[in-house]
């Protein structure tokens, strides 16, 4: 019996030194392989956004107002055409980047790289290298005066034009009567009040309204029925104040819709000159046309308008000295 035990101890023994010799076997496959991580990608770097393209308008602070209005109107309409950022500046500013197009009023504009540069009424001596320009002395107000003086005596019985004016405006009131006198001579009427026309009267620089009105008594009393209004005396009087019963005139463009009480107008046309130049990008300068618009044509018939504009073509050439 003890013989049996130890047989059977052996034999366990036996099995448990085999059990643990037995060598662990080794993987038929190849070891899946560790998967290498790949790189974060980084976000771009943010580039800034460019400048869009811009047209600006450089005034002078002495420039025409009404130059600098008809200027405006002109670039915002081209802007907005060629879907351009428009900017208004005064001169000496510094440009914004991207600048397409430069209109300067009363100022030569700078050198900005591939923009187109034009000028309207550019100082005497600047330098206009470059730059496509607006002669505006074809159009200013002695010219303005001068053609309303024509008209007026074209239009009215005995010649009875008159300039209502401020006495800044003195060079415009001497061509207003040379205007009047290139038409009719001496202008001296068939009946009283026997006086020499065309007349004007000038209010005093700063004039009250009261001063006004007593320059506007004195061409009640010539008895003036053809009366041409500068732009100061119609800021400074106002449309209520006009006399009725009186052929007015304007020597300046009149808000659409707002013709009345006057059967013309005398203005410069900025924006057709502007678009002139524009089209014919190798034209150096052009002069500012002269437009009359008619808004009674009973008393500017179209035969009396060719007549003045035959004038004014004359006057615009330098055929005639206002």
């Amino acid at each position: 019996m003890v013989l049996r035990r130890r047989a059977i101890l052996i034999i366990w023994v036996a099995l448990m030194l085999a059990a643990c010799g037995k060598t662990t076997p080794s993987p038929t496959g190849a070891p899946a392989p560790t998967a290498t991580p790949s790189p974060t990608a980084l976000p771009p770097t943010p580039t800034a956004t460019p400048a869009p393209p811009t047209a600006v308008l450089l005034t002078a602070p002495q420039a025409d107002a009404a130059l600098k209005t008809a200027a405006q109107a002109w670039l915002q309409a081209l802007a907005q055409k060629q879907g351009d950022r428009f900017v208004a500046l005064e001169a000496g500013a510094n440009l914004p980047p991207h600048t397409v197009v430069v209109l300067g009023v009363g100022v030569a504009p700078p050198v900005a790289a591939g923009a187109r540069r034009l000028a309207v009424a550019p100082p005497e001596n600047a330098d206009l290298k470059g730059v496509q320009w607006v002669d505006a002395a074809t159009a200013d107000l002695p010219h303005r005066a001068f053609l309303a003086g024509y008209l007026a005596a074209v239009v009215t019985y005995d010649w009875r034009g008159g300039l209502l004016a401020s006495e800044n405006e003195k060079a415009a009131a001497a061509a207003f009567e040379d205007g009047g006198r290139y038409f009719c001579g001496l202008c001296r009427p068939l009946h009283p009040p026997f006086l020499a026309y065309p007349q004007y009267a000038l209010a005093p620089a700063g004039a009250s309204k009261d001063e006004w009105s007593i320059a506007l008594q004195r061409l009640a009393q010539a008895k003036i029925e053809t009366l041409a209004i500068s732009p100061s005396a119609l800021d400074a009087v106002g449309r209520e104040a006009l006399p009725q019963n009186t052929t007015l005139l304007a020597l300046e463009a009149l808000p659409t819709g707002a013709a009345q009480p006057f059967a013309a107008a005398i203005a410069p046309n900025l924006a057709a000159a502007l678009e002139t130049l524009w089209q014919h990008p190798d034209a150096t300068t052009t002069p500012l046309p002269l437009e009359i618009e008619v808004f009674d044509n009973t008393v500017v018939t179209p035969g009396k308008l060719r007549l003045v504009e035959s004038v004014r073509d004359r006057l615009q050439a330098g055929r005639i000295a206002p």
